[in-house]
């Protein structure tokens, strides 16, 4: 995908959605000029105790070698943002994280019907501001061993509650270019799940 498409789409509709892709896609951001505003209560919500950045570290060398044992049926559902990290430090990306959390950033993963060996995700990834949401859609697998969830979005949405106002397509990008998330570890009880963006960020996403 290329940002400077949906740009040309709507411009206070890309702006909303520049957080939502830039995690997508592994995009890099300068300095935070923001503070996280609503992580406590996000996480106040969630009676789980998620791993901090050290912890998923070490659970990210596991999966590299062993495996992460993530399996494509425990990822089916919505899952909401929690927090992400930055690649090169253990510092959240408070800026980042608050943009998130403030347009509510979720992903869904479905059961794609496919004529393939492998089953495919249906992905589908929002944020919503106000009355209205903005939706990526498309298909998504998982690959190799850790495994990565290889994933392009194809149709971009704006809704008002069930009723789409703005609907375009995406050119489906070439196999190198797709977007993907190294999947780190899934909770035992499925209540959240970690990965590596190809941007290097550490991700954490809580089941909704």
């Amino acid at each position: 995908m290329n940002i400077s498409k949906f740009l040309l789409i709507d411009a206070a509709l890309a702006i909303a959605a520049i957080p939502l892709l830039f995690l997508l896609q592994g995009g890099k951001r300068k300095s935070p000029l923001l503070r996280n505003s609503n992580k406590e209560k996000l996480l106040r919500k969630s009676s789980v105790k998620l791993p901090d950045k050290q912890k998923l570290v070490e659970l990210e060398k596991l999966a590299k070698y062993q495996g992460s044992g993530i399996e494509f049926d425990s990822l089916l559902g919505d899952w909401k943002f929690a927090y992400v990290w930055k690649k090169d430090n253990g510092e959240e990306d408070t800026v980042f994280s608050s943009l998130l959390r403030v347009f509510s950033a979720n992903i869904e993963f479905k059961k794609e019907i496919s004529d393939k060996n492998s089953p495919e995700f249906r992905v589908i990834a929002s944020i919503q501001f106000g009355l209205f949401t903005i939706e990526f859609s498309g298909c998504g697998c998982l690959k190799g061993k850790q495994p990565l969830l290889e994933f392009f979005l194809n149709l971009i949405e704006l809704k008002s509650g069930s009723n789409t106002l703005l609907s375009r397509s995406i050119k489906k990008p070439e196999e190198k270019e797709k977007s993907f998330f190294a999947l780190i570890a899934l909770e035992e009880n499925g209540k959240w799940f970690s990965a590596r963006g190809q941007g290097g960020a550490l991700v954490i996403w809580l089941k909704d």
